[in-house]
């Protein structure tokens, strides 16, 4: 399982939408996690599943049951104190890939933070392409690497690439 937590669907369609399509082919449960609930449609394209954000942090399981893999926007992380704790535990329980995007590597998420950069499949470059149209994005090209950041626990065979 992969939970996202973002502040609103184009910010997730743009810095993330290649990396979470190919997540969903490969079989992971892809939940993302809003504070701004408006047309999910763009979500959807990705095969992902879209919560509230209130509710889906409420009911995360914890201890072993945690998800594999959380997804966070950076900028989430100064302005709500209950995503930066998840995102502290998550890091802090060494179960947890935690990846994070946004313009600069975050600081004081708890762990050692490794610029990465994901590379998309050509599926997932038509797809985020359709998603980028639907969250009405229809300027921005899709190309070929997405950049994130990770902390926590790293899987040997992890689909993030360590940049530099």
């Amino acid at each position: 399982q992969l939970n996202v937590l973002a502040a609103g669907v184009a910010d997730v369609v743009r810095s993330a939408g290649g990396w979470l399509f190919d997540r969903r082919m490969a079989g992971w449960e892809v939940n993302i996690l809003l504070s701004e609930q408006n047309d999910v449609r763009p979500l959807r394209i990705l095969g992902a599943t879209a919560i509230d954000l209130r509710s889906g942090l409420a009911s995360f399981p914890r201890g072993p049951e945690r998800a594999a893999a959380l997804a966070v926007a950076a900028d989430l992380l100064a302005i709500d104190e209950s995503i930066h704790e998840e995102v502290l535990e998550a890091v802090r329980s060494g179960l947890t890939e935690v990846a994070l995007w946004g313009d600069s590597r975050p600081a004081d998420v708890g762990g050692q933070v490794d610029a990465m950069e994901y590379r998309l499949s050509a599926a997932a470059r038509v797809f985020k392409g359709h998603a980028l149209a639907a969250a009405g994005l229809v300027d921005l090209e899709v190309g070929h690497t997405e950049r994130l950041y990770r902390s926590g626990y790293q899987p040997l065979d992890s689909d993030l690439i360590r940049v530099g």
